[in-house]
């Protein structure tokens, strides 16, 4: 599949209506195309870290969202771009996923058709800095 899916383009479509412009770039991020997530949308999420006036929260939870889609690409490309956001973001990211006491409910993973053939299971921060 090459280019962003019709779902993907109404999805974004949908954030930049609601004027949340952090979700738009992790729905940017996180698309069905069969690649890594773009430099630009990271980069966008990396400075919107570093800004005073972004809910964190907010990005999170869409990241959350984007991690329970039917699409194991979709779900793959948005464990990626969080993993990328607690490498290069603020510790502010951080320190709300420590906050939470579930992160990530892949029950994707679960099923025998994941090509991902990873140990997924309801991701604590702990088990996820110790599977990173």
């Amino acid at each position: 599949m090459s280019g962003q899916t019709l779902t993907d383009r109404i999805a974004a479509a949908q954030y930049q209506l609601t004027g949340s412009e952090v979700s738009r770039a992790v729905c940017k991020a996180t698309t069905h195309e069969v690649m890594a997530p773009k430099k630009k949308h990271l980069e966008y999420l990396i400075s919107a870290t570093n800004a005073t006036n972004v809910n964190i929260p907010q990005m999170a939870d869409t990241l959350f969202e984007r991690a329970t889609n039917a699409s194991w690409i979709v779900v793959f490309k948005a464990l990626v771009t969080t993993h990328h956001m607690c490498v290069h973001g603020n510790e502010r990211f951080i320190q709300y996923l420590a906050s939470r006491t579930a992160l990530f409910n892949l029950s994707l993973c679960l099923s025998k058709s994941c090509p991902m053939n990873c140990i997924c299971y309801s991701w604590t921060p702990i088990k996820l800095w110790k599977h990173l």
